[in-house]
């Protein structure tokens, strides 16, 4: 069986050099110096996949983001980090494809970004990480990212991201454990879910994705608790006001993608494969944050899925909303 992972990642020296000295959103993953090596060297992870049997992986930069400096900084090294990403595919191009990362915070040139990288790199879409110096993805000032997605035919995965300080503290901050347990909080076990699926929940009510019924989303981490709540937010968004010709679950099924990116877990799996069905789930591991080794073949391979559902959960779906070259397993 073929395996495609579509939530995997990597970095460069220069970024990661240029992020720890301008970046205001500080990586506060404790391993990340020990994962440089994985980050920076597209070797390792063919190592890494040839070992556990993985195929083929959609890369994309996640962690010291280029898209989080300085507005000044930004776009030059988004350009820089998209243009390294097409040259380490170009080595192995039966075994990587990229999205790309963009300076977000001046949406009208990181829509440039994303045609430069899709027309002229061959990235199979963009990636946007968390919200942006605050702000929530539905501002009318980010449409212009999301229309030039929807006229590329080429999905945007958003991923979570560090939340801001201020979120921080109101939310995870407390007097009852210390602040290394606050900051996990925060992050990767809870708090940086919870706001991306609140991003989502407002992108789709907010009408953008009546205005753009083409347009694709990918999630993490089983849909960043959404899936869960879908039919409440059915049932309940249009007693407070929602004016679209659909309800949420509508807009989610149709155009959202999900991933597990790494939590291998067979309850979030079922309900995932019964809200929104094989076709809309792609297989992902976050490599090298996670490495799951032999689970990721295993998890996959025993779960409770027919043949069919199978295949496009490994590698089906991925092929078709990225325009891969099907690969041979």
């Amino acid at each position: 069986m073929k395996l495609i992972t579509v939530e995997e990642h990597f970095d460069t020296p220069a970024n990661i050099e240029q992020f720890n000295a301008h970046s205001a959103v500080k990586n506060n993953n404790p391993q990340q110096a020990m994962l440089a090596p994985l980050l920076t060297n597209f070797a390792k992870h063919i190592e890494y996949m040839d070992q556990y049997g993985i195929d083929m992986q959609v890369v994309s930069d996640a962690g010291n983001s280029a898209q989080v400096l300085p507005d000044e900084l930004t776009v030059a090294a988004c350009q820089v980090q998209n243009d390294t990403l097409a040259e380490s595919i170009a080595a192995y191009p039966d075994r990587f494809a990229g999205l790309a990362t963009l300076p977000v915070n001046v949406p009208d040139a990181a829509a440039q970004e994303l045609e430069r990288a899709v027309t002229k790199l061959g990235l199979k879409g963009g990636i946007i990480s968390g919200t942006i110096n605050g702000q929530f993805l539905d501002d009318p000032k980010f449409e212009t990212i999301f229309a030039m997605a929807a006229k590329l035919e080429v999905p945007l995965y958003l991923h979570p991201g560090v939340i801001p300080d201020a979120q921080k503290s109101m939310l995870y901050d407390s007097k009852a454990y210390d602040a290394k347990l606050a900051t996990f909080m925060g992050g990767a076990a809870w708090g940086w879910h919870m706001e991306q699926g609140v991003q989502m929940v407002r992108l789709i009510i907010s009408g953008l994705l009546e205005k753009y019924p083409t347009l694709k989303l990918v999630s993490g981490h089983w849909g960043e608790f959404v899936p869960m709540f879908m039919e409440r937010l059915s049932e309940f968004l249009p007693f407070s006001g929602l004016d679209l010709p659909h309800e949420f679950s509508y807009y989610y099924k149709r155009n959202v993608y999900i991933t597990p990116s790494g939590m291998y877990t067979a309850p979030q799996l079922q309900l995932a494969r019964t809200e929104m069905g094989a076709d809309h789930l792609m297989y992902s591991e976050d490599f090298p944050y996670i490495q799951r080794k032999e689970a990721v073949r295993q998890f996959i391979t025993t779960a409770d899925l027919t043949e069919q559902e199978r295949e496009q959960f490994a590698h089906g779906t991925a092929e078709k909303l990225f325009k891969l070259a099907k690969c041979a397993s």
